[in-house]
């Protein structure tokens, strides 16, 4: 190989390796990040406790006593009521597992507040302040509270702290996606709190929790035995008062036991062994050793706010007898996810990314074994390294994962610890952008298929560009000008469900259908599309043609938006009658950016970029928060006629990432239409309610915002508020609270 092609070999490997981090990078948009969680699932399901039913060869001193359906809705020994968990019952339930013997009691329910009326019924507050403290081993929990001086963990009542072994924090890092890590503290103001799994591993093992996390101080991370180095690290601004952090968690990535357990004998037997809280005074006669010496976790085994999706959902379950019926994994409790992050805790398991160096030396021998092979060999070759590259990265991940080589006759030879997490989607991705960037070069060298590759990038330039490259050719070069934009960017909850049922072509018919749609109003309202990510889509108005009301057709595109969606839910629900109803969710921003041509000299896209397109992004994920479906900025709202608009004040929120808030509004119809009887209602004790609600008037917001839950259960925005008033109606917030939400995520 002559030198010039040593040297355009080793620039396309660099290339490669650099595009392969930066996509990196950037992986919540390129979806890299969705395809390496999805190989950590993959894996996760090669555990031992996954192919078998029951708790599997390795035996755990967990036990789950789960507040089931049976529990909840049992004619007789049913529940009064729902919420608050009946505290009597509780109680019970704890001393019934004190006395069985149990090492460590957790329980994963919130007792911040006293019910002095339910107790003059069945005496549950003075029940189970009695029961914890007779019990003297039991570790409650406490949520993240957002204050203006930062978060604070949320203590339990004074009553119950003061008889409690400990308490942790219940937060999970992520709440809304499929649940992969687990939490070893938060931040609470200038000190570290534990989680509740932490809070229980310290229990039971007798190590002074508090001590632990003030000596992570010194270490830059928490020493937790068996934690490898790269994991539990603690942000250095976390000692000081008053800095902002985008996170108040120290997560670290949960090696799940196994599957979903389940105290109801018609669900496929899991991981732990769990019980129902209706039946643990007969559980402890008949099987003691299910709580001697165990560490007991009580939660919730019935509440949709309280299921998250694993590893495991929608995996089949082994038969629980032969030739019985294979049944399906589904969702898992937040006290069982408590429980898999504990029991990594206890065997010191943990999963073990493999180090930066490590994995950069992966990317280059990657790049340059398929960048040698079409340098030496040509095109068609180099394409039977690629697929050989990936496959025997893909056996490496799992190889590494399971701790030994494996194939047809089981066990080939041992390598060394399991569950080291070694990249596959990165290393892949450098594979085939070394394959094609080896390809194209040889392909320019050689003068081959030239004319084809100019025709072929020009088809992906919109017509809107083309015109304007057209009256000014100066446009080809790479740069762009400020100027104010509307942005609109969408994306379609409830689509990677959907996918999971559907047939694979159906599915793209779906999305094409949906993307053309919504495309279409885009156009229609002289908006320019910028991308598809995914079933995402990001446009924007006023470039490259000017657009003097671009703020209006902004709102005006959202609100068609979802007349439309919904006109695709009939129409695909009619076809098919267990279609699920999908919901997209919209944010709109306005403000003045830089627009033009992005990228190199020989690839680059007509887009936005600057900090109005960041809060635009960020308000669309913000909509879950408060169940709305579009939201738009005060800046839009500013610069639209306002008058031409149904909107109505959600609240002053700052952004991750931002410290400066904005007030944002949700976006309900044009002008003149008027909604549902049921809902109209709630707007008007929603608009009553906040009004109280910026006067401090904790009690009479929460009175409107009950009538409006009352008019309509599924108004989002007033649930939100009602909780909060409550909230203040204990606790207020201090006199200069200015009022602002800092959301810590997306």
């Amino acid at each position: 190989m002559k030198a010039k092609r040593l040297l355009a070999l080793g620039l396309v490997v660099t290339v490669t390796v650099a595009l392969a981090l930066l996509a990196d990078a950037v992986g919540g948009l390129t979806g890299i990040d969705q395809l390496r969680y999805k190989t950590l699932d993959w894996r996760q399901n090669t555990t031992v406790q996954s192919f078998q039913p029951g708790v599997g060869t390795d035996e755990s001193d967990i036990t789950l006593v789960f507040f089931d359906e049976f529990a909840v809705t049992d004619p007789e020994f049913g529940w009064a009521w729902e919420q608050p968990f009946p505290r009597a019952h509780i109680a019970n339930v704890i001393d019934v597992v004190a006395a069985g013997g149990a090492r460590t009691i957790g329980l994963d329910v919130y007792l911040q507040l006293m019910y002095p009326r339910l107790n003059e019924i069945d005496g549950g507050d003075d029940l189970l302040v009695d029961a914890i403290e007779r019990a003297g081993n039991v570790v409650l929990v406490g949520p993240v509270l957002q204050t203006s001086n930062g978060p604070r963990l949320g203590p339990p009542d004074p009553a119950f702290g003061a008889v409690a072994a400990d308490v942790g924090a219940a937060e999970l890092p992520t709440a809304f996606e499929t649940v992969r890590d687990g939490t070893l503290a938060v931040r609470s103001g200038v000190r570290l709190e534990p989680s509740f799994s932490l809070a229980l591993y310290g229990h039971a093992r007798s190590i002074d929790v508090d001590d632990l996390l003030r000596r992570s101080r010194r270490w830059g991370r928490i020493p937790l035995p068996g934690l490898p180095s790269s994991l539990g690290q603690v942000p250095d601004d976390w000692w000081e008062q008053g800095t902002a952090s985008s996170s108040v968690i120290v997560p670290f990535p949960i090696r799940y036991h196994g599957p979903p357990s389940s105290s109801d004998g018609f669900d496929p037997i899991g991981t732990f062994a769990a019980v129902s809280s209706a039946n643990v005074d007969l559980t402890a006669l008949t099987q003691p050793e299910l709580f001697e010496d165990k560490i007991v976790l009580i939660g919730s085994g019935f509440h949709d706010s309280d299921k998250f999706r694993t590893a495991f959902f929608g995996q089949k379950a082994p038969p629980a007898e032969e030739g019985g019926d294979a049944r399906t994994y589904e969702w898992m409790y937040g006290v069982e996810v408590h429980a898999n992050a504990l029991q990594t805790m206890l065997s010191e398991e943990y999963v073990r990314p493999l180090g930066e160096r490590a994995e950069l030396l992966v990317l280059f021998l990657a790049g340059l074994v398929v960048g040698v092979v079409v340098f030496s060999q040509g095109a068609g070759w180099g394409g039977v390294a690629t697929a050989a590259v990936i496959g025997s990265l893909m056996v490496l991940g799992f190889w590494t994962w399971a701790g030994e080589a494996y194939g047809p006759g089981g066990r080939w030879f041992g390598l060394g610890r399991p569950y080291l997490w070694f990249p596959i989607v990165t290393p892949a991705l450098a594979t085939l952008l070394s394959y094609v960037g080896s390809v194209a070069y040889v392909s320019v060298v050689e003068g081959r298929e030239k004319r084809f590759i100019k025709g072929a990038f020009s088809k992906y330039v919109s017509p809107e560009v083309v015109e304007e490259i057209a009256e000014n050719p100066g446009a080809l070069q790479l740069g762009g000008q400020k100027r104010p934009l509307t942005m609109l960017f969408s994306d379609l909850a409830g689509f990677t469900t959907l996918s999971e049922r559907m047939d694979p072509q159906d599915l793209l018919a779906h999305l094409n259908e949906y993307l053309s749609e919504m495309t279409q109003i885009v156009m229609d309202e002289t908006g320019t599309l910028d991308k598809y990510i995914g079933d995402a889509i990001m446009a924007f108005w006023n470039a490259p043609r000017a657009v003097g009301d671009h703020a209006d057709r902004g709102l005006k595109t959202a609100i068609l938006m979802q007349r439309k969606m919904g006109e695709l839910n009939e129409r695909w629900m009619s076809a098919d009658p267990e279609a699920e109803e999908l919901v997209v969710r919209i944010g709109v921003n306005t403000g003045t950016v830089v627009v033009g041509n992005v990228g190199g000299k020989e690839r680059f896209d007509y887009s936005a970029i600057g900090d109005a397109v960041n809060l635009a992004a960020r308000l669309e994920p913000a909509n879950k928060t408060y169940d709305t479906l579009v939201m738009a900025s005060e800046y839009t709202m500013d610069a639209a006629d306002r008058s031409a608009f149904r909107v109505r004040e959600l609240d002053r929120i700052a952004v991750k990432g931002k410290e400066r808030p904005v007030t944002v509004y949700e976006v309900l119809e044009m002008a003149g239409a008027r909604l549902a009887d049921h809902r109209e209602k709630a707007f008007e004790h929603y608009e009553a309610g906040l009004a109280a609600y910026k006067n401090r008037d904790w009690t009479l917001a929460a009175t409107y915002f009950e009538a409006a839950l009352t008019a309509d259960p599924q108004d989002g925005p007033s649930a939100v508020y009602l909780a909060r008033a409550r909230e203040y109606q204990t606790d207020p917030p201090p006199a200069d609270w200015d009022f602002v939400v800092r959301r810590t995520s997306k």
